[in-house]
């Protein structure tokens, strides 16, 4: 009888470190079943969170410029407002903000480029330990996974 192929188990998996990528796994929230729109929806600022508590089309897109590398992407009407008037808003990241939401409201503004738990802590005002350990957990928070 032939052997099977040797499966590692999780504890033989590589453990990320501070210097190990995260990014927002979009699959994730297909395969959760949850519901990543009504997410994004809740971090809106006061004054969009009204503005679409109305049902809007999905299928509206528009362009939206990288202001850090010039690349254009096609965006959704919610995407848009987050990436260009409610993250302008200089509380949307504080040290006040759930840690979860706060990586998850700067990976999404860095349009899901992978970041460094270092990277994420500079940009949170959390330790990148602290980062390292809820992103690295069994749990998977929000789609929120290394890049490996």
């Amino acid at each position: 009888m032939a052997s099977r192929p040797r499966i590692p188990s999780p504890t033989n998996l590589a453990r990320p470190t501070l210097e190990t990528r995260f990014h927002i796994d979009y699959d994730w929230w297909e395969r959760s079943g949850q519901e990543l729109r009504l997410y994004l929806l809740q971090h809106l600022c006061e004054e969009h969170r009204h503005e679409f508590a109305v049902e809007t089309p999905d299928d509206v897109t528009l362009d939206w410029v990288d202001p850090q590398n010039g690349r254009v992407t096609r965006v959704d009407r919610l995407y848009y407002t987050l990436l260009t008037h409610c993250s302008q808003d200089p509380d949307y990241v504080t040290e006040r903000t759930a840690l979860i939401d706060a990586v998850f409201r700067v990976l999404l503004l860095a349009g899901n480029l992978p970041m460094t738990a270092q990277e994420l802590a500079q940009r949170t005002g959390r330790s990148p330990e602290m980062i390292l350990k809820t992103l690295s957990g069994k749990t998977i928070y929000k789609g929120l996974r290394p890049v490996m």
